[in-house]
């Protein structure tokens, strides 16, 4: 029996650009994050404040990239979840961080994360890092 009316569900420019996971608890950067990721021609697989949060979305859309605040409120910090995202889903981490020092930059360093954003940072640093860590990521 014929098929009529087939939904599209990603035109080919979206399903080529990869999906990313916005980790961070405050509000107003997330959201400046997202817009920026949307205006750059990035899908954004969610936004989580919390590493519970970001874990389901994980699950749900397996993106190919995490940005994660280092200090997430809960038990469970963004190195931690970092770790996690990286042990059972193959996802590599862009840690975002206002606080940096030798015993975060120790701790930081099991989750092999692509890279390091140091707030307040421009959206081109933001850009900048996603597309480095996606290049780096395929060779």
């Amino acid at each position: 029996m014929p098929t009529h009316g087939v939904q599209v569900v990603a035109t080919a420019e979206t399903a080529k650009s990869p999906t990313i996971l916005i980790v961070e608890d405050e509000a107003l950067i997330a959201s400046s994050i997202e817009e920026l990721l949307a205006e750059s021609g990035f899908r954004v697989a969610g936004v989580a404040a919390s590493a519970l949060e970001a874990l389901a979305i994980a699950d749900a859309h397996r993106p190919q990239l995490a940005l994660v605040d280092i200090r997430l409120t809960g038990e469970v910090d963004g190195i931690e979840l970092a770790c996690r995202l990286r042990d059972d889903y193959g996802m590599p981490s862009i840690f975002l961080t206002g606080l940096f020092d030798a015993t975060i930059e120790r701790r930081a360093g099991r989750a092999r994360p692509l890279g390091f954003l140091h707030k307040p940072f421009r959206p081109s640093q933001v850009f900048n890092a996603i597309e480095r860590a996606l290049s780096d990521g395929n060779n």
